[in-house]
């Protein structure tokens, strides 16, 4: 499903919509739909970063297991750590304002945000420190040093995640989560 938005195209894939819809339908305490808003207000906080520093949002793809915006490159090193920042900072801000209303609303953000500061390829945190090591060293050793990372801490997310099925004997998102981060790094 495609749509454009002043000069930006939005796809969102099929497979996302299907499921989304399947897991709300599926969520009758409103837990999925509090994650769901957590994340799309992440996009959302990249997305305003990017108006902020001028830079054209050229596509935005919603797939199944994540959102790809891609812009112009950002005119400065700062435009690019603060755009990067940008879900981040945004979840970080909706958990201080959504907390003394609804902490099962917040606690997402709280989640989200975190979690993605972690030096993990594809997320946030990943992104920033390639962006801080390739001002010292070239891509290739950048991308060896973010894989090295990614693999040290997927791992304890991994079994984690495990443990957490077993023990729950349902909860599977820790390990999914792992399991699909550990498939980008050996793409």
């Amino acid at each position: 499903m495609k749509l454009r938005v002043a000069d930006c195209e939005l796809t969102v894939g099929y497979e996302a919509v299907a499921a989304m819809t399947a897991v709300l339908l599926l969520d009758r305490e409103g837990h999925v739909a509090a994650c769901l808003l957590a994340a799309a207000l992440h996009e959302l906080g990249h997305v305003l970063m990017t108006l902020v520093f001028r830079v054209p949002v050229k596509r935005i793809r919603v797939r199944l297991f994540d959102v790809l915006i891609e812009a112009d490159d950002a005119p400065t090193l700062a435009a690019d750590v603060w755009i990067t920042l940008g879900g981040v900072l945004m979840n970080f801000f909706c958990f201080a304002v959504l907390y003394p209303l609804a902490p099962a609303w917040a606690m997402p953000h709280l989640m989200l945000g975190v979690f993605n500061l972690l030096p993990v390829l594809s997320l946030d945190g990943g992104h920033l420190l390639t962006i801080l090591l390739q001002r010292r060293f070239s891509p290739v050793v950048c991308r060896n040093v973010l894989r090295i990372l990614t693999f040290v801490f997927l791992l304890p997310l991994f079994t984690a995640g495990l443990y957490l099925l077993l023990n729950s004997g349902y909860n599977y998102s820790l390990l999914a989560i792992s399991l699909y981060l550990t498939v980008i790094l050996f793409k």
